[in-house]
């Protein structure tokens, strides 16, 4: 189960290393080789009147059988891979589908998928420490994992692979996987985040569509809410339907929507001001003041992705993966650009980061072959064309934008158009890898105590969380 910045150049700092193949019960071939030796035999003659003792050679041909083995080529041996990966039935669907696609060029490298029940930062952290990590993983931060000694370098690897088309991809998306120009990773497809829109309900409220406000700038975050407040149903005092779905990365979403100061551009500082406290604020008084969202004691009823799926959203902002998720879904449903202020804009899911091969595995160049494929140009077909990731591959663009890639006719919106245009407006969101877990932990630790109505953003966000955050940035 993509962005606008500059990049580094590749730092090649690895020789690769050719493994030959053990020979094991070859069949020996016999060559027969004929070889003339020649004898000298000496011979005594009587002849009248004189004895004469002559010499005579005789040639005897002697054949010699030579026995050679020619040895047959030996079956490679087989190797297992260790993938470690999130998902749900759908994403893991979509693996099988690449695993069974890689057997057929690599039959001799063997995918062991594993998908870690709970938090999968916390999983990786633990099975790092205990020495268990798998062969192919994706780092919660290359900040972390590189200084830590725990990534790959994949360079070397890139520059013998004559077989992946490095020149495929779009600008800049290999250097979103270098930590100090150095290749460690290798990221996925992209993943702009727009609006998801049930189509069946806006027309019920008589609402417009929101990309033909969007072309007319009347897309605003008020719009929104405006939308928001219509499409939530209740019941007498129960909420049948809520306008919309908070889904992660919840606020910072709409930090990028109205366009206000989060980090710097090295991420090694917060920059947050008043406007930025003030739109946090904004976001959580969607629920705890206009109730447009479900309370935290809400969302168990009302659940995640699949509410809005069976009917009980009408709004949700994601990305591309919900496609797949969304295809049986009973309404009809399209994307849409996310509201966003003038200064504003929308968010990129896929940030910094990627498959990693792991430091100490003892399989690094199968390793390197299951990381490099998962982003070749086959398996992105396949994995775009279940209605997951943007392809990275830009030979691919043509067929994603027409529709004609995806391999289930229900995962394509109507406005699967769109979702390049998004993308190149699109901003980094700092979830993708540009911080370290600690900051992220802070952020998210805040972030709790404004959604729940325990403290205001100005109380949360302070001073004082700004040290904290900066701190965890230094050094690293």
């Amino acid at each position: 189960m993509s962005q606008k910045r500059s990049r580094r150049q590749f730092l090649k700092d690895l020789a690769i290393l050719g493994a030959g193949t053990a020979l094991a019960g070859c069949a020996p071939t016999i060559v027969t080789v004929e070889k003339e030796v020649v004898k000298t035999v000496e011979v005594e003659k009587v002849v009248e009147k004189e004895v004469v003792k002559t010499v005579e050679v005789e040639k005897e041909v002697v054949v010699e059988k030579i026995v050679t083995v020619t040895p047959e080529a030996a079956e490679p041996e087989v190797k297992t891979v260790k993938f470690m990966i999130w998902g749900g039935a759908a994403e893991k669907a979509a693996w099988q589908a690449r695993e069974e696609l890689f057997y057929e060029k690599y039959p001799y490298i063997k995918i062991a998928i594993l998908y870690p029940p709970g938090n999968y930062n916390e999983k990786l952290t633990a099975m790092l420490a205990s020495g268990t990590a798998p062969d192919v993983f994706v780092p919660a931060s290359m900040r972390t994992a590189v200084p830590q000694g725990i990534l790959l370098p994949l360079d070397a690897y890139i520059e013998a692979d004559t077989e992946w088309d490095v020149d495929d991809f779009l600008p800049g998306q290999l250097e979103r996987g270098q930590y100090q120009g150095v290749q460690y990773c290798i990221p996925g497809g992209l993943g702009p985040q727009v609006l998801f829109w049930n189509m069946d309900y806006f027309e019920e409220a008589g609402l417009e569509n929101p990309n033909e406000l969007h072309d007319k700038g009347e897309w605003t975050p008020e719009k929104f809410l405006e939308y928001a407040q219509a499409l939530t149903k209740q019941d007498g005092d129960k909420y049948t339907t809520f306008g919309f779905m908070f889904y992660w990365p919840e606020y910072v979403l709409f930090l990028h929507h109205f366009g206000v100061p989060m980090f710097n551009e090295a991420y090694t500082k917060c920059v947050f001001d008043e406007s930025t406290i003030q739109a946090i604020q904004w976001t959580a008084d969607l629920i705890n003041v206009e109730h447009i969202s479900p309370l935290p004691s809400e969302v168990g009823e009302f659940g995640s992705w699949p509410g809005f799926r069976d009917g009980k959203y009408g709004m949700f902002i994601s990305g591309p993966w919900q496609q797949a998720r969304l295809a049986d879904s009973e309404y009809n449903w399209d994307i849409a650009w996310p509201p966003a202020t003038a200064e504003g804009g929308p968010a990129m899911s896929a940030g910094r980061g990627g498959g990693a091969v792991y430091a100490l595995t003892q399989v690094p160049y199968e390793a390197y072959k299951w990381t490099s494929f998962m982003e070749s140009k086959e398996s992105e077909a396949v994995w775009a064309g279940l209605g997951f990731d943007l392809p990275a591959r830009q030979s691919l663009i043509p067929q994603y934008e027409s529709g004609e890639l995806f391999t289930n006719p229900d995962a394509v919106p109507p406005s699967v158009g769109m979702w390049y245009e998004v993308a190149r407006a699109a901003t980094p969101q700092w979830t993708g890898g540009w911080l370290v877990p600690q900051t992220e932990s802070l952020l998210g630790a805040a972030w709790g105590l404004v959604k729940s109505g325990e403290a205001t953003a100005e109380e949360a966000f302070g001073e004082d969380l700004i040290k904290d955050i900066n701190a965890s940035l230094s050094g690293v």
